[in-house]
C-alpha cells in the first residue's frame, strides 16, 4: 500500500477530483458521490505526501499535515452549506499554520523583496474592493470573512517571500505561490458567488470553477511540500 501511494498518490487525487467534477456537472443525482470523493481528496494528497521516502523525519512535516488536515475539515464542513462558519474557520487554521511554515523557513525578520512590497499593496487593495463590493451582502458575516481574507493574504505573501531564500526560491516560485494564488482565486470567486452572484445573477456551473482552482492549489502547495521535505535539509 506504501509503495502504491508512493508512485501513485497524485495519480489517484487526480482520479477522485476528477469524478468530484464530473459528479458536480452532472447534477443532484450524483449529489452522494460529488460529497464523497470530496470528502476523500485531501486524505489521498495526505496520504501521497506522508509516505514519500525522507518526509517522515523532516521537521515540519507534522506541521504541514495539521494544515492539510485543516483544508479536509473544511472540505467535508463545507458539503453543508449550513457550516459555511466551521468549514471557514476550518481553513483559517490552515492558513495560520501554512504563514507558520513559510516563517520558519524565512522569517518576517528577513529583508523584504520588491516583489513582496508590490505584492502586498496589491492585495490589500484587492481586500478593499472585496469589502466595498460585497459588505452589503454579507451583513455580520463581513468582520470574520475580513479575518479569514487577511489570513489568506498572509500566507500568499509568506510564499513569496520564501522566494527570497536562495534554498527554496524554485519551489516557491514554481508550486507554493501558484497554489496560494490559486487559493486565492478559489476563495474569491465562492464568496462573490455566494453574496452576490447566486442571488443577483446566478453563473452555470460556477461551482467548477471554484473547485478546479482549489484542487489545482492544494495540488501545487503538497507538490511543493512533497519536493521540499525530500529534498532540503532547511528546519521548518
Amino acid at each position: 500500500m506504501k509503495s502504491f501511494f508512493t508512485k501513485w498518490g497524485l495519480t489517484l487525487s487526480l482520479v477522485i477530483i476528477s469524478i468530484h467534477f464530473i459528479a458536480q456537472f452532472l447534477g443532484e443525482e450524483y449529489k452522494v458521490v460529488e460529497a464523497i470523493s470530496k470528502a476523500i481528496f485531501l486524505p489521498s494528497l495526505m496520504m501521497y505526501l506522508y509516505v514519500q521516502p525522507n518526509v517522515s523525519n523532516k521537521p515540519g512535516k507534522n506541521l504541514v499535515m495539521m494544515g492539510l488536515c485543516g483544508s479536509f475539515l473544511g472540505d467535508v464542513f463545507l458539503i453543508s452549506k449550513s457550516l459555511f462558519i466551521p468549514g471557514m474557520i476550518a481553513f483559517m487554521m490552515t492558513h495560520i499554520i501554512n504563514i507558520s511554515f513559510f516563517n520558519k523557513i524565512n522569517g518576517f525578520n528577513q529583508p523584504k523583496s520588491n516583489l513582496l512590497k508590490t505584492t502586498t499593496i496589491i492585495l490589500v487593495g484587492f481586500c478593499v474592493f472585496i469589502y466595498f463590493q460585497l459588505s452589503g451582502g454579507m451583513g455580520k458575516l463581513i468582520y470574520p470573512i475580513l479575518v479569514y481574507m487577511i489570513l489568506i493574504c498572509s500566507a500568499a505573501l509568506m510564499a513569496v517571500h520564501v522566494a527570497s531564500n536562495k534554498g527554496t526560491k524554485i519551489i516557491a516560485n514554481n508550486f507554493w505561490i501558484p497554489g496560494m494564488f490559486f487559493f486565492l482565486t478559489s476563495d474569491s470567486i465562492l464568496a462573490f458567488n455566494k453574496f452576490n452572484w447566486s442571488i443577483n445573477d446566478p453563473i452555470e456551473n460556477i461551482g467548477l470553477v471554484i473547485m478546479i482552482t482549489y484542487g489545482l492549489a492544494q495540488f501545487l502547495l503538497v507538490k511543493g511540500f512533497q519536493i521540499y521535505f525530500t529534498t532540503k535539509s532547511i528546519d521548518a
